[in-house]
């Protein structure tokens, strides 16, 4: 059967970009996804190469390092806060992992700002940790301690300058409009806070492991509903702002006030019983009391973010950024188009 060639939709993809002059196989920089428009690595530059290698070496050296102590502590005493702190490494770590190739290929620049706090953070974690327990400094966390120092710098201001070039992404989304590049902005604020309220969240579950792995009834239904709760929680708020749903908005709010709730009882908590606390881990309690304030403060934006974007419904953002469906298959690696060869053919 010979090949229909008057369908217009093929037409118009053929007269875009360099199909028109007889190119048909240039690498594209930008593709259509499920999650929405993305950089090909086809169309990263050489600092964003850089810095995905860079920031992927740092933390797979983190995570080898983390994973080490991890299984010391297992093998030796698995119910003392170094399984805590080891097991809370190991998830910031990963979420470090997503925010550099999220943040890069889809042009969050509020991911990368997230990326460098927690740097610093994990930076602060390692010296101040060594620095206080005396009775449990070994080898390792001084090699650690020492290359998170050496490593951290270079990738905070690579992150930076990779941040602060981007642009390229939301004009292909948006276009030149200043108004729908607001926004955009503020849905991506929104969207960022979503991820690092997870990251938050976890981190604060995590740390009710005081003991490691020596858990009483109250602390097992924190670990086993808490991160189930946050990551359906936030799942929620990723469909209201993509469907722009104001019903689901309202939903999303009052199951939210579950958060603060426990923050604010966990901070409570460790603050009236400092003293005992402070004789099993000083480090585990001043960490629970950062996280405490730090889930407070980013659940309070994500509040604030979240009235910014429901005032935005309705004026063309969902068209435009949310339903834009791939016409095409190409590849993310190479940018170039995917060929399907027919079997019936």
């Amino acid at each position: 059967m010979e090949e229909n060639t008057n369908d217009p939709q093929k037409e118009k993809e053929e007269s875009t970009g360099y199909s028109k002059y007889g190119i048909t196989d240039v690498p594209k920089t930008s593709i259509a996804t499920s999650w929405g428009q993305t950089k090909t690595f086809a169309g990263l530059s050489r600092t964003e190469l850089t810095f995905l290698l860079v920031t992927t070496v740092n933390i797979l050296t983190a995570i080898g390092l983390t994973l080490y102590s991890f299984i010391e502590v297992i093998k030796n005493d698995p119910e003392v806060p170094d399984f805590t702190f080891a097991l809370l490494l190991l998830i910031n770590a990963v979420f470090c992992l997503f925010y550099a190739f999220h943040g890069v290929l889809r042009e969050r620049i509020y991911e990368l700002y997230v990326l460098i706090i927690a740097i610093i953070v994990i930076v602060l974690y390692c010296t101040v940790e060594y620095g206080v327990n005396v009775n449990g400094r070994k080898t390792f966390k001084l090699v650690r301690m020492i290359l998170t120092c050496v490593l951290a710098p270079p990738n905070i201001v690579l992150a930076w300058a990779v941040a602060r070039d981007f642009g390229y992404l939301q004009f292909r989304i948006v276009g030149a409009s200043e108004f729908l590049q607001h926004l955009y902005a503020q849905a991506s604020i929104f969207s960022c806070a979503l991820k690092f309220d997870v990251q938050v969240t976890v981190s604060m579950v995590v740390l009710v492991l005081r003991k490691g792995t020596s858990l009483n009834v109250l602390e097992q239904v924190v670990l086993g509903v808490g991160i189930p709760y946050s990551i359906l929680w936030n799942i929620l708020g990723s469909v209201v702002l993509k469907k722009e749903w104001r019903s689901g908005a309202f939903v999303f709010a009052f199951l939210g006030l579950a958060k603060p709730s426990y923050y604010i009882y966990k901070i409570a908590n460790e603050y009236v019983n400092i003293d005992d606390n402070l004789k099993q881990s000083e480090t585990i309690t001043y960490a629970v009391l950062t996280a405490g304030i730090l889930a407070l403060l980013v659940w309070l934006i994500m509040m604030v973010e979240l009235y910014i974007v429901c005032k935005n419904f309705g004026n063309g953002l969902k068209e435009i950024a949310f339903e834009t469906a791939a016409t095409e298959s190409t590849s993310l690696i190479t940018g170039r188009k995917q060929r399907h060869h027919n079997p019936l053919i």
